[in-house]
């Protein structure tokens, strides 16, 4: 069976890092549930929950003929409930995912996204549901996290 690509690997990472989110000092959440499918199309066991995706767009470019750079997008979406003030919580809960990988990449561990990726960057602030589910005490964004990886066809 061969190896599973970078980009999956990734994926499966930043899944490994929201999951592991607790509230604290550093965090004002802890994960209840992250999924594989969309949560909007799930009903989530508590609050906060996240799910990633695979987003549209990228590049491509060769940098020597046996290597390749790309730039590619995951999609994290993230639901949360607070009744007296469900926009503050997505805030809240939008910087805590940015934070949490970002600590991530910047540790160094093995494993890490540091180890999987040359850089990670948020290259927009949360698309947010603009208040719709506020109504419920809900609340809803998207944050679109841009990944450069190095290598060739089969590992990339």
């Amino acid at each position: 069976m061969p190896t599973d690509p970078k980009r999956l690997l990734i994926r499966d990472r930043i899944e490994t890092v929201l999951a592991a989110i607790t509230a604290g000092a550093d965090y004002f959440f802890t994960t209840v549930k992250v999924f594989k499918i969309d949560i909007l199309e799930v009903n989530c066991p508590g609050y906060p929950c996240y799910s990633v995706h695979p987003d549209s767009g990228g590049q491509l470019a060769a940098d020597s003929d046996n290597s390749l750079d790309e730039t590619f997008y995951l999609n994290v979406k993230g639901m949360v409930k607070d009744m007296a003030d469900p926009g503050a919580a997505v805030i809240q809960a939008s910087r805590d995912v940015r934070k949490a990988l970002d600590d991530d990449f910047r540790s160094g561990l093995a494993g890490s996204l540091g180890t999987l990726a040359i850089r990670i960057r948020f290259p927009e602030p949360p698309v947010t549901d603009n208040g719709l589910f506020s109504g419920g005490g809900l609340g809803f964004f998207e944050l679109r996290v841009e990944i450069l990886i190095t290598g060739d066809y089969g590992s990339l």
